[in-house]
């Protein structure tokens, strides 16, 4: 008896472990993308850089996570980021600028001083809310001339969803305010000539 016990135990433990495995969801990966369309090009813009995005550390997590409005974070098991989200908004800044300034050096920092861009911009984002059916981004960036800032702006832009929008359509409507974002800082850049 003792011996049917020694075989059947760990078996059972298989068995179970088997079991639990298979309704394990597994995990959705997302990106941002650059969203921005060629404009014409603005001929005497010089060198820009985007400086290496700075964001609230309960957004630098590998789960989607957004505020609802108020003080609560809403955070999603499943679906993660497939890259650090600060990376990401770097890079979907720096390449939504490339879009909007083709013929212009577009880089993303940190660079050596010696090599760095004319006009430098500083992004900060400071909260992305998810409330009703609105996605709404807070930021603020900041112009910088051979390292010296000039301007600053702060902006709020929303995007509608529709009700009971999913996970990837909040992670586009995303995308689509950072190509709004870059927008912003087009017109400033252009204002710095």
């Amino acid at each position: 008896m003792k011996n049917n016990v020694k075989w059947f135990l760990p078996l059972l433990a298989v068995l179970l472990l088997s079991a639990c495995a298979s309704r394990v969801t597994p995990f959705q990966y997302f990106t941002l993308k650059p969203a921005v369309e060629d404009k014409p090009d603005h001929s005497s813009v010089p060198s820009i850089g985007v400086a290496p995005v700075r964001i609230p550390g309960w957004m630098d997590r590998s789960s989607l996570i957004v505020n609802d409005g108020g003080y609560k974070l809403i955070r999603y098991d499943n679906q993660r980021w497939g890259e650090p989200l600060q990376d990401a908004i770097t890079r979907t800044l720096t390449q939504n600028l490339k879009a909007l300034f083709p013929r212009s050096d577009v880089q993303s920092g940190p660079w050596l001083r010696s090599q760095a861009p004319e006009i430098t911009v500083a992004v900060d984002i400071s909260n992305l809310a998810w409330s009703g059916n609105n996605l709404e981004l807070d930021a603020s960036f900041t112009f910088l001339k051979k390292q010296a800032s000039v301007e600053s702006r702060t902006v709020r832009l929303t995007r509608n969803l529709p009700k009971g929008s999913s996970p990837e359509q909040w992670v586009e409507s995303f995308s689509y305010l950072l190509a709004d974002l870059s927008q912003r800082i087009e017109k400033g850049v252009v204002a710095q000539q």
